[in-house]
């Protein structure tokens, strides 16, 4: 009996259990791509880092002791999981391929499980450049991959990964018109997860043409968000699901060599933010990351705050004089995250 007993309690322990984690930053300031001296931007206040990883290792994956240094730093982690970056593939097609992705994930996130709760699947799958995967494919990974995750991680936020907008590869089944097949894509996507979706990324660029405001931008530029917005709102269930803006620049007009087209306009981080924001305080479903891409990201040089030092400056402006705050938080979350950090 004795032994029973003792087997019992052995398998008790195998059981994945809720882990304590540093709370969710309540603000919407966020960079990818982390790197030395990314914490001067935020001014005291919280905010998030994109970061990657791949279930086909490559060298520049994210490490844990990097992770660490990002959570220490006051950002809330948020690790996207490519599948074969050698393959330009960031999301499994076939099902042999989908098993491996789970099992990589539920890997990654065990590693990681410490310091991070939010994971996002693949990145911009539709697009030729991101492996050309259907909705239907990308569904089957998403949630193979969202239940790996959650078998180790039950506290785990697992997030779609986004869709690219203006991009034309693939369509899906949807009411938008057939020159937005991006927009069609996602709704199909949505429409096949709707509540059993964690959470969804999007992404958002300015900029076109070299327009200085993000604000009065069309579907074409960064007002894409609102039109991820509204699929997203669309499915009852999916409305309820938490939204990431993983990605946003200046930059939708790209040039060659990792440089953008068009040149940083002083003050374009700041009003990205305030649109963010301002659609924040009349929704009631918040976008609560809104993350520049990038900050020291060595595929586009031409893009990251690390090395423009205008950039930089917008950025804590806008953390030193605003405080846009991405979720309904409480004064318990406050008082965790001033005795976490």
């Amino acid at each position: 009996m004795r032994l029973l007993l003792v087997l019992a309690a052995v398998a008790g322990c195998l059981v994945p259990v809720a882990r304590a984690l540093p709370p969710d930053a309540p603000h919407i300031y966020g960079i990818h791509t982390w790197g030395a001296g990314a914490n001067g931007l935020l001014s005291g206040k919280t905010g998030w880092s994109v970061e990657l990883t791949h279930t086909v290792p490559v060298f520049f994956d994210l490490t844990h002791a990097q992770g660490q240094s990002i959570v220490n730093e006051g950002f809330t982690l948020m690790l996207r999981i490519d599948y074969d970056p050698f393959t330009g593939q960031t999301l499994p097609k076939t099902p042999a391929q989908v098993t491996s992705y789970a099992a990589g994930c539920a890997a990654i996130a065990t590693d990681f499980r410490d310091i991070c709760s939010h994971y996002i699947i693949g990145n911009e799958y539709n697009a030729s450049f991101g492996g050309t995967v259907t909705a239907a494919q990308a569904e089957a990974a998403y949630r193979a991959a969202r239940s790996a995750i959650l078998g180790v991680q039950p506290e785990a936020i697992v997030i779609v990964g986004a869709v690219a907008p203006y991009n034309a590869t693939l369509s899906g089944s949807g009411p938008y018109p057939s020159n937005r097949p991006w927009l069609n894509y996602f709704h199909e996507l949505v429409h096949r997860l709707g509540g059993d979706a964690g959470a969804f990324a999007i992404h958002a660029y300015g900029g076109r043409g070299g327009d200085t405001d993000p604000r009065d931008d069309n579907d074409m530029g960064f007002a894409v968000y609102e039109d991820w917005m509204e699929i997203i709102e669309s499915h009852p269930g999916a409305a309820a699901r938490p939204v990431y803006l993983t990605e946003m620049n200046h930059a939708v007009d790209g040039g060659p060599g990792g440089f953008p087209a068009n040149s940083y306009d002083a003050g374009f981080i700041q009003r990205c933010f305030e649109e963010i924001a301002a659609w924040n305080a009349a929704r009631p479903h918040n976008i609560r990351a809104a993350c520049w891409f990038a900050y020291a990201n060595g595929g586009f040089p031409g893009y990251n705050i690390s090395t423009n030092s205008q950039m930089a400056q917008d950025f804590r402006d806008a953390t030193q004089n605003t405080n846009y705050i991405g979720w309904d938080t409480t004064a318990v979350d406050a008082e965790a995250w001033t005795l976490y950090r």
